[in-house]
């Protein structure tokens, strides 16, 4: 038997094959700018509430004991060892100048890895908030070290919303601890 011939003159190139197809108009996806292309975590402190990125490591932290440390300022609730990293643990409420919440319904909410984690207490668990529309044109009067590390925020069902940038947080929380005169 014989094989057939081809004739390859009529061929495309491959790179023509595979190009020669474009997608249906119905096919393409075009993003809405208004809408957020990711879910965020929120999670409440006091009054505020906070949002941080879902590519962003974060945990809530159960029975783990917070080591307080002698002379230092009160919203600084002292270290915990998670996993052989010391982390120090912020009460943004007493930083913010809020009246703390009740203690046994607060959990411990991680922010980072290793030395770069930093570890909050929160009201309740963080949930998982995806139907945020669109962001405030002009953020309300927020506490001034707040000001530096929001970069927009929203307000939905009676709740504002910051969206917060956590190394400027950080970095605020650091400075501010050094100009009290506490050393660790």
């Amino acid at each position: 038997m014989e094989a057939p011939h081809l004739d390859n003159t009529d061929w495309l190139s491959p790179t023509a094959a595979l190009t020669q197809f474009l997608p249906l108009e119905t096919e393409v996806i075009t993003p809405n700018p208004t809408t957020p292309t990711e879910a965020v975590f929120g999670f409440r402190v006091g009054s505020l509430g906070f949002l941080v990125s879902s590519r962003t490591y974060c945990e809530v932290i159960e029975q783990l004991q917070v080591n307080p440390l002698p002379n230092v300022e009160a919203w600084f609730s002292g270290l915990i060892n998670l996993r052989g990293d010391l982390v120090p643990v912020i009460d943004l409420q007493l930083f913010l100048g809020e009246t703390a919440t009740e203690h046994k319904k607060r959990q411990l909410f991680a922010i980072g890895q290793g030395d770069k984690a930093m570890a909050f207490w929160i009201d309740g668990l963080p949930d998982i908030k995806n139907d945020f529309v669109q962001p405030l044109k002009q953020l309300p009067p927020l506490p001034t070290l707040l000001q530096r590390c929001v970069s927009s925020g929203y307000f939905h069902n009676n709740q504002l919303w910051l969206n917060i940038q956590f190394d400027e947080l950080f970095k605020t929380l650091g400075r501010q601890y050094a100009t009290e005169g506490t050393a660790l």
